[in-house]
């Protein structure tokens, strides 16, 4: 009688063995990446750049540059809106060619990927890596410049929302996203003056 015993224990062990393996297992592959880390946000970048995935990595740049990405997309989208609706040819078609290509995509993520292709994606990835030192930025700024265990240097921004992002030509955005907003006011403008004048052309003749 003990036998058996034996061999049920070395089974009982044999399977609870496998079931805790394929549990951890599962865990690391349904483990997510925590932003609000430092560590965390590199390992999303180093994911999304290892995947290829755009727009994975843009959710891992700085928050400033997203935001002004997103109101360059806004408004360079509804400025083609009112083109389209409004301007008379040949204007319209020079019009709509000046906004460029965030008049062209659908969403702040998708201009991220027209303006970051792959040598900027392999650019990143060569500096992307574990953090091995941390040092503070400006006082009052938020920031911290990363050097990794590849050897590169990076500055992360600490977002509104507890996310750590990497600092992307965030001033050039900043200012695209002011011109943007200036030529909408000016869009508009001239929208309505063609909308005026498209009216007393229709009226009939006194």
């Amino acid at each position: 009688m003990i036998r058996p015993v034996a061999q049920y224990t070395r089974l009982h062990r044999v399977c609870t063995s496998f079931i805790l393996a394929a549990i951890q297992l599962g865990l690391l592959a349904c483990f997510e990446p925590d932003p609000r880390t430092v560590r965390g946000a590199l390992a999303a970048a180093a994911r999304a750049l290892e995947e290829r995935d755009s727009r994975a990595l843009f959710r891992i740049i700085d928050q400033r540059t997203r935001s002004a990405m997103a109101s360059v997309v806004g408004d360079r989208l509804e400025a083609a809106a009112l083109i389209r609706r409004d301007y008379p040819e040949p204007e319209r078609t020079q019009a709509l060619a000046s906004l460029g290509d965030a008049a062209l995509v659908g969403d702040p993520a998708g201009l991220f990927a027209r303006r970051c292709p792959e040598a900027c994606m392999a650019e990143l990835a060569a500096a992307v890596g574990a953090p091995a030192e941390e040092h503070p930025g400006p006082k009052g700024s938020q920031e911290l410049e990363v050097r990794t265990t590849r050897g590169g240097r990076l500055r992360l921004h600490r977002g509104k929302d507890g996310w750590w992002g990497i600092v992307w030509n965030t001033a050039a955005y900043n200012a695209e996203r002011t011109r943007a907003a200036r030529e909408l006011i000016q869009i508009a403008h001239n929208a309505e003056v063609y909308r005026r004048r498209h009216a007393l052309d229709m009226l009939p003749p006194p």
